[in-house]
């Protein structure tokens, strides 16, 4: 394998993609840590357009990058481009996908989940973790959700970054596009008025969903004709559940015991 150093110009680049705005115009974002790398790689389904080593090869367990060309930083720079503390020397500059056609969802089954407001990077990339574990056929992200392809939504993914089509914008929108073509919608909601989700029977396509950790779901989303669900637990002291991990519960329900 052969690894080239990087040029001034590569650096300044992939510097430049810790900023959203930059992501945005250049069509690219990093991925960093040794097991988002491999298994973006083993995905194949995202475009990898350089990896990038700070330190020995042999040190950072790239398994196997094909024909993608590998570039070679300092130590230092290589911290330069990365936003954690403690990189293990691995990244990889991948193009980011083009959003989904949201008619062409319409007539296919499966869920989609739709994120509302989810802001903590960490909550996103488990949910994204999560949503294609279980095999969901899209992700709606809509406004205020913190970029999916920000570094440490793409790092908490652990390389289901690109696994699942998605589609930015409205949720309004979004939503209502595929409920009018017949997909149920399903509001996780903590309140005492809302149904418990055991009493829902699993169908062939909906829409789940999730939102803001400290807010919840837009209002203007309730309506009558679409059902709010709450997750069961035993009263105590947790006012409520984290999103990701209401996302997964949900998701069960309806792949798990399908």
């Amino acid at each position: 394998m052969k690894i080239k150093p990087a040029s001034n110009n590569q650096l300044k680049l992939w510097k430049k993609l810790l900023h959203g705005k930059y992501r945005k115009r250049e069509g690219l974002f990093i991925a960093e840590g040794q097991r988002c790398v491999n298994q973006i790689l083993q995905n194949g389904i995202i475009r990898v357009e350089a990896i990038v080593v700070g330190q020995n090869l042999n040190e950072v367990g790239l398994e196997n990058p094909g024909n993608t060309p590998v570039y070679s930083l300092s130590t230092d720079d290589f911290m330069a481009m990365s936003d954690t503390e403690n990189p293990q020397g691995l990244a990889a500059v991948c193009r980011i996908p083009e959003e989904a056609d949201p008619a062409r969802l319409s007539g296919t089954p499966g869920l989609v989940v739709a994120i509302d407001g989810i802001q903590d990077p960490g909550n996103l990339g488990t949910i994204i973790r999560t949503a294609s574990w279980f095999g969901a056929k899209a992700l709606f992200y809509g406004h205020g959700t913190v970029d999916p392809f920000h570094p440490k939504v793409v790092r908490s993914t652990a390389g289901a970054t690109g696994s699942i089509p998605y589609v930015k914008g409205g949720h309004h929108e979004l939503i209502a596009g595929l409920e009018s073509n017949g997909h149920p919608v399903y509001l996780l909601d903590g309140s005492s008025s809302s149904i418990s989700l055991k009493s829902i029977n699993p169908e062939e396509k909906g829409i789940i969903v999730v939102g803001n950790e400290a807010n919840g779901i837009d209002p203007e989303l309730f309506k009558k004709n679409r059902a709010a669900v709450r997750i069961e637990g035993k009263p105590g002291h947790v006012e409520s559940l984290n999103a990701a991990v209401a996302l997964s519960i949900a998701l069960w329900h309806f792949y798990g015991t399908t």
